[in-house]
């Protein structure tokens, strides 16, 4: 059977099972009005454009959805960092897919809001940043919430017309590609990410004038750190962004609804005054002895490197504190990140709806897809990856040729294998590499047996690490030990070859 006729058979069962790209847009606007009728409260609105063609007199512009589950979750026990990211759909209409994500309290992805919208342009990202700024005004928090993305220039804009009042954040992975292309090298790589970490005015100032001796002409201001929580909800949508816009949306409706189910039930067993698990297990219980005098106060909670009041959990300078006073140090940590303020996220539900079959009636217009923007070429379904990421390695450099037995090629393009002078170049470096490896193999025969070291290693000093309250213990094998087992081997070798 011929390929083609099997990407057809194929294209005709993804059809059958999700439906076609063209019937998901019609349903749009049947969907918006089941979102509110079975999640009473969610915001799901979905725009149109009115056109010229009496075929087509309306064409999809753009959905918004978020359901009151979600919302009421992220009122009651969500911190206030919200990341928001696009990721480009690869269905047969393409498209971006807006979505805005928070963090619960045992540093887990808690996605509330998404959109469809053409493109990650101006307009894009005022429709989604008002709708957003809505449902955020609900959480009764006023303007005090801060949004974090990338530098890409419509969420600028649209903040800036829509939402002046929110606090601001950028990306340093994001802002890392453009530092390493005006100032390359891994030292002022690694001082940029020394004073993007920095959680005090000191230590941030340090890292600045080492970075100004260096290079006067750096200069970096941030108090943030990557969007990385908004890129993994983007990953797990997988083979989903080629599917119709309806099963996208059912998709992620569907896992996040799951989400939230087990997580409830997960924190059912959980003890309410103790810190949620991932939690607990970031703090590293290290007494250190350094030259600096650091303030600890536990009335306010505070410590003058500046990690306590960040993030909202004891820093190491902390713990020892802690540890002297005999406390215990899971009291110190804040309520966000409390058991208590997880069930309160997980608290509450989102609804199912049923399948299009079975929707009633409802007055609303039948739209039609948008137009096709396709580019030249096939359609890449995988992720653009930057510079500094690991590429895939290529299927050629691991398939051998059946006629020539050469690797990097196939029997269909085999032009006859290694010429003369290709062979005798090969046989040569082959030749060189057993001399190598025989030279290295008489260097280790040529050794000594050095004395026993039973008795100086009982004997020999221990090596210790000192701190204030802690001393770790460190030993290993002498060199005079391994030397002595490759020399035994070499010459259990030699003695082999003899007797040959």
């Amino acid at each position: 059977m011929a390929t083609s006729t099997l990407y057809k058979m194929r294209s005709i069962a993804l059809r059958e099972i999700h439906g076609g790209h063209d019937e998901s847009y019609g349903q749009l606007p049947r969907y918006c009005e089941m979102v509110k009728q079975t999640n009473p409260g969610s915001a799901a609105f979905c725009a149109w454009t009115p056109q010229n063609d009496p075929q087509c007199p309306l064409t999809f512009s753009s959905i918004f959805i978020s359901f009151k589950g979600a919302i009421d979750g992220l009122g009651t026990g969500y911190r206030s960092l919200v990341g928001i990211d696009g990721a480009h759909l690869k269905g047969n209409y393409g498209g971006v897919l807006l979505s805005a994500i928070a963090i619960d309290a045992n540093n887990e992805l808690y996605p509330f809001a998404w959109a469809i919208v053409p493109g990650e342009d101006g307009e894009s990202w005022k429709f989604f940043m008002w709708h957003l700024k809505n449902i955020l005004k609900e959480c009764n928090r006023g303007n005090d919430w801060c949004i974090i993305s990338d530098r890409q220039k419509g969420i600028d804009v649209s903040l800036t017309e829509i939402w002046p009042e929110v606090g601001r954040r950028y990306c340093c992975k994001h802002l890392a590609k453009n530092w390493k292309a005006a100032f390359p090298g891994p030292l002022m790589h690694s001082l940029f990410w020394l004073a993007c970490s920095a959680t005090s005015t000191f230590t941030f100032k340090k890292a600045m004038d080492r970075m100004q001796k260096i290079n006067p002409l750096a200069l970096i201001c941030t108090d943030e750190n990557k969007t990385n929580f908004v890129e993994s909800f983007n990953a797990t949508l997988g083979v989903d962004r080629n599917r119709p816009v309806l099963t996208l949306l059912e998709a992620i409706r569907r896992m996040t609804m799951v989400r939230m189910s087990s997580r409830r039930k997960k924190c059912q067993v959980w003890n309410d005054a103790d810190p949620c698990p991932t939690i607990s297990k970031e703090g590293e219980y290290e007494i250190r002895e350094g030259r600096s005098v650091l303030q600890i106060s536990f009335n306010n909670k505070s410590c003058i490197c500046g990690a306590w009041q960040i993030t909202g959990i004891p820093c190491r300078h902390t713990l020892r504190a802690i540890i002297a006073a005999g406390h215990d140090p899971h009291h110190y940590v804040s309520t966000w990140y409390s058991v208590a303020t997880y069930k309160q996220c997980y608290s509450h539900a989102i609804n199912s709806i049923p399948d299009p079959e079975h929707w009633p009636e409802i007055d609303q217009p039948i739209i039609y897809a948008p137009t096709i923007k396709r580019g030249i070429g096939r359609p890449s379904r995988q992720r653009k990856r930057v510079d500094d990421e690991p590429r895939k390695e290529k299927r050629s450099t691991t398939v051998k040729c059946s006629l020539c037995k050469q690797y990097g090629h196939n029997s269909r393009t085999c032009k006859g294998g290694l010429t003369v002078k290709e062979r005798a170049t090969q046989s040569d470096f082959t030749h060189q590499h057993k001399n190598q490896k025989k030279q290295k193999t008489n260097v280790v025969a040529t050794f000594s047996q050095p004395p026993a070291a039973t008795d100086a290693f009982s004997q020999a000093p221990v090596s210790t690490v000192a701190s204030s309250e802690v001393a770790t213990v460190s030993s290993s094998q002498p060199p005079a030990a391994a030397a002595s087992s490759q020399s035994c081997q070499s010459n259990t070798r030699k003695k082999g070859k003899e007797k040959v």
